[in-house]
């Protein structure tokens, strides 16, 4: 081959791959495009169970709090992330076949009220 075909050759395999390059940038594009929308469908997702999650703890927080009043119950915050003696979970003394203590009910602390709030 002389130099002519060479150059020729050489300009189309340039502008093939010059097309392919562009092809498989709009496929990636896409498909960028694609796991956004999914990524956001995710988040919306997660922020509608978050939602279901805090009503359905905040009602059985409530009616446990409700029930344990009417029974004259001690009743107790408890903040999980407090510094200190105390920086553990409320007391607890369960065992297979220990009667069980229920004359305190220890309640955690929403997460916004906590020393250390939790990230949300």
């Amino acid at each position: 081959m002389n130099a002519e075909r060479w150059t020729a050759a050489a300009t189309v395999a340039i502008a093939l791959a010059t097309i392919a390059s562009v092809v498989v940038t709009v496929l990636l594009m896409r498909a960028q495009d694609r796991i956004t929308d999914i990524q956001n469908r995710l988040v919306e997702l997660q922020r509608r169970n978050n939602w279901l999650t805090g009503a359905l703890e905040s009602h059985s927080s409530w009616t446990l709090r409700l029930r344990a009043e009417e029974l004259k119950k001690r009743i107790i915050w408890w903040d999980p992330t407090h510094d200190g003696p105390e920086k553990k979970a409320p007391p607890n003394s369960a065992g297979h076949l220990k009667p069980v203590e229920n004359g305190t009910v220890y309640f955690y602390l929403p997460p916004e009220l906590r020393r250390f709030p939790d990230i949300t």
